[in-house]
């Protein structure tokens, strides 16, 4: 009885090996024929817009993990938007923003297109220089691709000269929910997070739709570089009296 069993046992387990390798053919003949192995995340509608005139506050934090003991140095960085639909090294439809903070005034210059693609100019170059002290050529780095979806993965661009640092993004989460006055209106809201990685960069941004703001921006410091929280304020848009 206990032989028939056994046997009975390796029929059925023959059959269920069968059956896996049949599936398991059929999805690699699948592949084989270009066709995706799981449906394509679906776009998310998002397009960063920010209107000429309105100035961002943030409390602005440095984050030493060398001395955690130690209170972060907290200061505070505007931006004010100059201008929008401009023209800028080969794109179009550029927000210019004067960025004010304790160490003087910066310009940024930022890209949203319809599919919901957010694009920085020198982005990787500026933070390269800032935590290895190296510099590479400054270009408009993918920093936001809602067109990939949720979960979708996307190149930002290489954080060093030779090309082999490649940065990484993908939409981690939403519905993580911030606060901010807005014209002199306390709001709550919820955003999308971005993690950009890389092998020596891990680089946060939350992006609102409603206000429409990039609301928090987090790079994580290193053993042996400084880190930077940004978080969103005030907004004043001068829609209505604050």
């Amino acid at each position: 009885m206990y032989a028939r069993r056994t046997r009975q046992s390796l029929e059925r387990t023959q059959v269920l090996c069968f059956v896996l390798l049949a599936v398991f053919a059929g999805a690699m003949q699948g592949c084989r024929n270009g066709e995706p192995a799981t449906a394509p995340e679906q776009p998310l509608p998002f397009t960063l817009s920010l209107p000429a005139g309105a100035q961002f506050a943030y409390n602005t934090w440095t984050l030493d993990q060398r001395y955690p003991q130690l209170p972060a140095v907290k200061s505070t960085t505007t931006w004010r938007v100059l201008s929008t639909q401009e023209t800028y090294k080969g794109m179009s439809g550029v927000t210019i923003i004067a960025e004010s903070s304790y160490t003087g005034v910066d310009t940024l210059y930022l890209a949203s297109t319809p599919a919901g693609n957010l694009y920085i100019y020198g982005f990787l170059a500026r933070i390269t220089t800032q935590r290895l002290g190296s510099t590479i050529p400054s270009r408009w780095d993918l920093v936001a691709s809602f067109s990939a979806g949720m979960g979708g993965l996307w190149t930002v661009g290489p954080a060093d000269s030779l090309g082999q640092d490649i940065v990484h993004g993908n939409i981690a989460g939403a519905s993580d929910y911030y606060s901010a006055s807005v014209d002199g209106v306390t709001e709550v809201f919820p955003t999308y997070r971005i993690d950009l990685t890389g092998s020596s960069l891990f680089y946060s941004l939350w992006l609102s739709s409603t206000p429409n703001a990039i609301v928090r921006l987090l790079e994580e410091p290193g053993y042996e570089t400084d880190g930077t929280l940004y978080e969103l304020v005030t907004i004043k848009t001068g829609g209505r009296p604050s």
